[in-house]
């Protein structure tokens, strides 16, 4: 009954015209997932919750789906930098400024340290002000996304899956966070690319690799097609 269900769920529609839709890439994959120990799977499901749960809590931040960028379609990776970088960067200029402010005020004005600090307090504030304006660009370009997901994903410090914030080898330039499962087994490679509706989106890799269709899987496998914890 699982498997029909499950089947069911891979099923491309009758008129199957969305590119998304799964497909034999999807099917296929779906049989490679099954095939992997059970720590696998069961780490494989817990990724997909904290992905969806990061995909939720970047939108709701008002990150986009679907931006493009010149920079990002050129492959030009100077000066851009992914959101998660230019937050980074802005968050640790504030607090290296909010330190500076408070050892100035704990500094007597005749003291020959005082004058130093508050040079140095200017050259922070402009620092910080720059990484400010950075972080202020709209988010959820797919490098944006890539490399969040890569990141949230690597925190778990995963035992059964490595994790690569990947380029696409199809045009136009995209890049996904790509996990593969142990080379001691049967290798799965899925993408998480949530990129094109801001949803937690997973694909087969070798499909998502070259741009073809039917090479998404239902979330309700992640959610209900995969076990919880091991036997």
């Amino acid at each position: 009954m699982k498997a029909l269900l499950l089947a069911a769920l891979l099923a491309p529609g009758a008129a199957a015209i969305n590119v998304e839709a799964p497909g034999a890439p999807a099917l296929r994959m779906r049989d490679a997932v099954e095939a992997l120990p059970v720590e696998a799977r069961v780490e494989l499901r817990r990724m997909f919750l904290r992905y969806r749960e990061e995909v939720a809590n970047r939108t709701d931040q008002g990150w986009s789906p679907g931006l493009l960028s010149d920079a990002v379609i050129e492959g030009v990776d100077d000066p851009f930098q992914p959101a998660r970088l230019l937050e980074e960067a802005d968050q640790a200029r504030q607090k290296e400024l909010a330190d500076l402010q408070a050892s100035l005020a704990k500094t007597g004005a005749d003291s020959r340290d005082y004058s130093r600090l508050a040079d140095k307090l200017e050259a922070k504030r402009i620092a910080a002000d720059g990484a400010r304006r950075k972080n202020v660009r709209e988010k959820g370009i797919c490098r944006d996304w890539s490399d969040d997901v890569w990141s949230e994903l690597t925190k778990m410090n995963l035992e059964q899956w490595t994790v690569d914030d990947r380029r696409r080898t199809a045009r136009p330039f995209h890049t996904g966070a790509v996990a593969c499962s142990p080379p001691d087994s049967a290798t799965v490679c899925l993408v998480f690319d949530p990129w094109s509706e801001g949803k937690a989106s997973v694909y087969a890799f070798p499909a998502w690799d070259a741009k073809q269709p039917g090479g998404r899987l239902p979330a309700e496998y992640f959610l209900h097609g995969l076990p919880e914890k091991a036997p």
